[in-house]
């Protein structure tokens, strides 16, 4: 029987992350603004393949591809009931992909709104469907749970807190920093590294983070250097492929493998888990295990 990956964690293990799932859904023909989450329905075998050529590449641990996967998401392509049944799939197809040689977390992004009295989301709607989402994927056997690219401390406690009541086997949660005039990093809501590392390990995340977000893969050493202040909870750092760039009518990450590996190498340094988010390809991941030796 395979070791938890909290334990793994735990002993001082680490471990190489997936990359970026959206963008690869797009080279595979989803067409812009398309739903990526319906495919785990509609195409099974395209989302295994991402997946597995992840696996191959070296990651040891790969996302579902539930990012959206919440009824306020769905909603925009009238799937919000469906959100248990992507969830499911999603599971299934993930857990295809990695066999035995991958770890798999299900995925949850944000709610694409604002929780009341902000927005117009309340925290018991949002509780409901993630709990929907959450449920399926334990039952499939995920080995743990993953909030990232969050930017609220309410909307990721409460996901956290939902986690921890369905009884997830491993919680982690990664917000989005973005550099400050001035020096040092916020969230999109002002949540400094910090006070973020901080708030996740009291609603009970075993392990926090960062992904995404306007900060050079360079930029989250320095991020993981704050919230090591706040937290001996081990590290995730999954960075862009650089910031996206508009080249003609395509939207381009400029960093390629050869570029970008040697951050994730140096990142590796400083996180338990280290992978990539958007535009980073099963190439990088491939460039960056290599390099990491």
């Amino acid at each position: 029987m395979r070791e938890p990956l909290l334990d793994a964690l735990r002993r001082g293990a680490t471990f190489v992350g997936d990359g970026g799932m959206g963008t690869e859904l797009q080279r595979a023909g989803l067409e812009p603004g398309g739903c990526g989450d319906e495919w785990n329905l509609s195409h099974p075998v395209s989302v295994q393949e991402i997946q597995r050529r992840y696996v191959e590449a070296g990651a040891q641990i790969i996302l579902a591809n539930t990012f959206g996967t919440n009824r306020f998401v769905l909603s925009r392509y009238d799937l919000e009931n469906r959100v248990a049944d992507i969830a499911r799939a999603a599971a299934i197809n993930a857990r295809a992909a990695a066999g035995t040689r991958a770890y798999v977390l299900g995925d949850i992004g944000p709610c694409g709104g604002f929780l009341e009295p902000l927005g117009e989301i309340s925290a018991n709607e949002l509780e409901e469907t993630w709990r929907s989402a959450i449920a399926a994927m334990l039952a499939e056997g995920v080995d743990g749970i993953i909030f990232e690219t969050m930017t609220a401390l309410d909307e990721i406690t409460l996901g956290i807190r939902v986690a921890r009541a369905l009884g997830a086997p491993m919680i982690v949660a990664s917000m989005s920093y973005d550099p400050v005039r001035g020096g040092g990093f916020r969230t999109m809501m002002g949540v400094a590294p910090s006070d973020g590392a901080r708030a996740c390990v009291e609603a009970g995340a075993h392990v926090v983070g960062a992904n995404c977000g306007r900060a050079e893969p360079e930029d989250f050493a320095a991020i993981a250097t704050e919230m090591r202040a706040a937290t001996d909870a081990p590290l995730i750092l999954q960075p862009n492929a650089g910031q996206p760039e508009l080249r003609g009518d395509a939207i381009v990450y400029p960093r390629d493998p050869a570029s970008l590996a040697p951050a994730l190498v140096e990142l590796s340094r400083h996180a338990a888990i280290v992978g990539g988010c958007c535009g980073t390809t099963p190439g990088h991941i491939a460039a960056f295990v290599h390099q990491r030796g």
